[in-house]
């Protein structure tokens, strides 16, 4: 069973060739019996060059054996699996092998699976198992000889995905700009284009960001296992129809998709009655996210579908009903921290929520903040201190060092990124600071932001 992240002219010496994986086809790299996965997808697999890992310090016992061919067979599926677009079985493959590459001591495996998995929580609206899961990988070293760029930038999107959902563009943007090394893979180019394209629509570019969604779901064509994905690339391009008024458009192409009944269709298919001035139809469309398989959904389509909910309730006159739907909607937000479904919901969510405070409600910080934020995203806010130019001008290094600055990067790895001594980067932040005059990295974005440095 080979390890995916090894290349095949650079065997693995800590695994032996006696013990291969009985449950995994040599012909597929699936589990025997299974019918082989599409060419293209294996052989981009088995032609990716991979360093190895390092050779055990002590022999291996029997259970670390067995949890070394779990890792690097479980691996290998869960790799094929995302490529072909199965992001259930993949998420579930990667949490399986990184419990064995753990357990088997493969750092560089262990790496692939993390990152991975980060990205695939995220995608669901996991946010917090998301976070850690990136930030772990993020935080090994990377050592051996090997280099983690394209597996760190599965972790970075996972990031940008989460920043997304709690309503921070600008984190968001600077971990997708760290993520470009994984999307050129259709897949995992398609969930960057949807992150793409939600900030471009909050931003305004509607033009822009349907031609991302576009763009992706044409290289999701010949992937028929994406048809999740595929899905809330619908959603999304039907959404940015809508808001650019072409509603019959955003319609139409719901209606042409091969299962219009799917939660993330439907949900869109809703908004676009109510942007169409018929909250009967809306309602019509809506699915029952409050049933019991909908606990089964993504959550940032449960969040969707439960909070356009409270706005038809409250389009109806039904004030109790919507304060009921709202704090539900609060109850599933909470614990992972999303806002952007009620910052960037439709008009009326911001009235739901300040009357919502009136009546009482156990999210009462949370509620307060979002009916500012339901205006004026606080990412988005300008500098407290103008706009008006520096008294002295940046230089292009402490321009290049301040747009590191908007990602989470520390400043040793700012470092490394630039081939600087952290020394000289410290010395530069220091500058930075002081001609925006800011004492905090995300003061001085927010300074540098308004000023269009950045």
């Amino acid at each position: 069973s080979p390890d995916p992240s090894v290349s095949p002219a650079s065997p693995d010496p800590s695994v032996s060739p006696a013990s291969p994986d009985p449950s995994v086809s040599p012909a597929t790299g699936g589990p025997a019996g299974d019918a082989a996965p599409s060419g293209s997808v294996v052989d981009g697999l088995l032609a990716a060059p991979m360093p190895t890992e390092p050779m055990p310090a002590e022999p291996r016992g029997a259970a670390a054996e067995d949890a070394d061919v779990r890792a690097v067979a479980g691996t290998a599926l869960g790799l094929v699996d995302l490529a072909d677009g199965d992001l259930p079985a993949a998420g579930l493959a990667f949490a399986r092998s990184l419990s064995a590459a753990r357990e088997a001591g493969r750092p560089r495996t262990e790496l692939v699976c993390a990152s991975r998995a980060a990205l695939l929580h995220a995608v669901r609206g996991e946010l917090r198992a998301a976070e850690t899961l990136a930030r772990d990988a993020l935080a090994m070293p990377p050592c051996h000889g090997w280099s983690c760029r394209e597996d760190c930038a599965h972790a970075y999107l996972a990031l940008a995905l989460v920043a997304l959902h709690r309503d921070q563009p600008e984190e968001a943007e600077a971990n997708l700009a760290l993520a470009a090394p994984a999307t050129g893979e259709p897949v995992v180019g398609a969930v960057a284009a949807l992150c793409r394209a939600y900030l471009l629509r909050d931003a305004g570019d509607l033009p822009e960001g349907h031609r991302v969604l576009a763009e992706a779901r044409e290289r999701l064509a010949d992937r028929p296992r994406a048809g999740e994905l595929t899905h809330w690339l619908l959603a999304a391009e039907s959404d940015v129809r809508g808001a650019r008024g072409d509603l019959g458009a955003a319609r139409e192409l719901l209606g042409r998709a091969p299962d219009a009944a799917a939660p993330p269709l439907a949900v869109a298919l809703a908004r676009v009655e109510l942007r169409a001035g018929d909250p009967r139809a809306a309602g019509y469309a809506l699915p029952d996210w409050e049933a019991p398989e909908a606990a089964g959904w993504p959550l940032p389509v449960r969040l969707d579908a439960a909070v356009l909910d409270a706005v038809l309730a409250g389009r109806a006159g039904d004030d109790r009903r919507a304060g009921r739907l709202l704090e539900r909607a609060l109850d599933l937000a909470g614990p992972e921290g999303f806002r952007r479904a009620f910052t960037r919901a439709e008009p009326g969510v911001r009235d739901l929520l300040a009357a919502h405070l009136d009546a009482g409600t156990a999210h009462w910080p949370t509620v307060s903040d979002l009916v500012r934020g339901a205006d004026a995203p606080a990412e988005r806010a300008p500098a407290e201190r103008g706009t008006g130019a520096l008294d002295e001008p940046l230089t292009e290094r402490e321009l290049t060092i301040l747009r590191y600055l908007q990602s989470i990067l520390s400043n040793v790895e700012i470092a490394a990124e630039l081939s600087l001594s952290v020394n000289t980067v410290k010395t530069h932040v220091r500058n930075i600071y002081r001609k925006l005059d800011a004492t905090r990295r995300r003061e001085a974005v927010r300074r540098a932001r308004a000023l269009h440095l950045i």
